[in-house]
């Protein structure tokens, strides 16, 4: 997993806390073994791996998974049998000949993460370099209101969209938003971000049920076509990003004609404003703008209408 634990760079993972000491090798193959005593034989095999390439026993855990009936094609009461690296393989130590033996299980899917957009070269080559192996079913972990902007994390989940269309594979986005280790709630915001944005990232995500699809119809859609887009989205009145077909030809519709027209001081003053939580007829009579006043009442009316269920 890019980002893995095993960097001091990468101080947003809990596991160098959680799993101080790591170990290289466990004996797998008693494990499922005694299992099966038990329970009987499983169709798929779940590891929860923090970082199966840092071990210097790679080559045996994959024999161990494919002794086990774990190899590629597999199957198990007709249906084909899967196996998951649920924490995720570390694509800064993957190499050719990693991916080699992984395409000799029935790993699905591959889990890659692509926490900065620095990565985005290494994130490339590892996608491409397991779909020329036949591992095309990906799942990437998007970490955001780190230290990312808005623009970056957009552009992380679209590369994934275009390299599914370009390789013909199924790459699907996870968006996980950043909270720091001894925080007591979830209320953090990343020097980047804003509550609204963070919000809206939500609520997009409430809207495609927490999925970000790798077809590009789809995505563009829910998050937009550019990165101006998506923060053009995700700035919306809650009700109006959920449920947008209820919307889009009243409350939306001006919204977004208002937003178009804004200048720039005034989407700063809207974005300043609405940024920071709740807006209620306070701050709406507070502006001095007509324009600010009008686009900031969707707001107050869409805080309104939510009062009740709140």
């Amino acid at each position: 997993m890019i980002g893995a634990a095993t960097s001091s760079r990468y101080v947003f993972c809990a596991v160098r806390r959680l799993e101080p000491k790591y170990v290289g090798y466990l004996p797998l193959k008693r494990q499922v073994r005694g299992i099966e005593q038990v329970y009987g034989p499983k169709r798929d095999l779940l590891l929860l791996d923090n970082n199966v390439l840092a071990s210097d026993h790679f080559e045996d855990i994959i024999r161990d998974i494919v002794e086990l009936g774990f190899e590629r094609g597999a199957k198990a009461e007709g249906k084909l049998r899967r196996l998951d690296f649920n924490q995720g393989i570390d694509a800064r130590r993957l190499a050719k000949k990693h991916v080699q033996l992984l395409s000799q299980t029935a790993l699905s899917p591959m889990r890659l993460a692509f926490d900065s957009i620095a990565m985005r070269d290494q994130y490339i080559r590892c996608v491409r370099m397991c779909c020329d192996y036949g591992l095309t079913r990906h799942s990437t972990y998007v970490l955001y209101n780190y230290t990312d902007t808005p623009r970056d994390f957009y552009e992380r989940m679209r590369i994934g969209v275009l390299l599914n269309e370009e390789l013909g594979a199924k790459i699907s986005s996870f968006p996980m938003k950043y909270i720091p280790l001894d925080a007591k709630n979830r209320r953090f915001v990343g020097k980047n971000w804003s509550r609204k944005l963070i919000r809206g990232v939500q609520c997009i995500l409430l809207a495609t049920r927490g999925m970000v699809s790798p077809r590009r119809e789809f995505f563009d859609a829910a998050f937009g076509r550019t990165p101006e887009e998506f923060i053009q989205i995700a700035m919306m009145p809650e009700p109006y990003i959920i449920y947008r077909r209820k919307h889009e030809l009243n409350g939306a519709s001006d919204w977004l004609s208002l937003y178009k027209h804004l200048s720039t001081s005034q989407r700063r003053r809207l974005f300043e404003v609405v940024g920071k939580g709740r807006v209620g007829p306070t701050e709406v009579a507070r502006e001095s703008s007509l324009r600010l006043k009008r686009i900031l009442a969707h707001y107050a009316d869409s805080a309104a209408e939510e009062a009740p269920n709140s």
